[in-house]
């Protein structure tokens, strides 16, 4: 797992924070305007602000052991793949379900978490060549 830049270590003190459930230091590293996307719409209804984000995201790491695994630094942006319990039913696929993530920094905060249930859709979401 790619511990070197600040973005990454937002990322992944922000996932540590939400496994603490410590509310409100976790709300103060999200922007508040961030939103957050499901990998299947329909599915899961998108948050719209980062309180909702803090209930989500504290949600998913006590109910389904939501933790980050490996990562990749891509600049404003990180790529996460997600493990934990229950990833089908946040819309990872697969024989053993995946799921993967793209995080939005900007100054520091989160601004964006968007679910892809593949590696290859996370990375064209990039602009990266899966």
């Amino acid at each position: 797992m790619a511990r070197g830049s600040g973005n990454v270590q937002a990322v992944l003190e922000a996932y540590e924070l939400a496994r603490r459930g410590d509310h409100r230091t976790l709300r103060a590293r999200l922007a508040d305007d961030a939103t957050w996307h499901p990998a299947r719409e329909g599915a899961w209804n998108p948050c719209r602000d980062a309180d909702q984000i803090v209930r989500t995201l504290l949600w998913r790491a006590t109910a389904n052991g939501l933790r980050p695994g490996e990562t990749i630094d891509l600049g404003d942006r990180v790529l996460v793949r997600l493990h934990g319990r229950r990833l089908d039913r946040l819309g990872g696929r697969g024989l053993v379900p995946k799921l993967f993530q793209i995080v939005v920094l900007r100054d520091g905060k989160i601004v964006s978490l968007r679910d892809y249930a593949r590696r290859e859709e996370a990375l064209a979401a990039a602009g990266l060549a899966g």
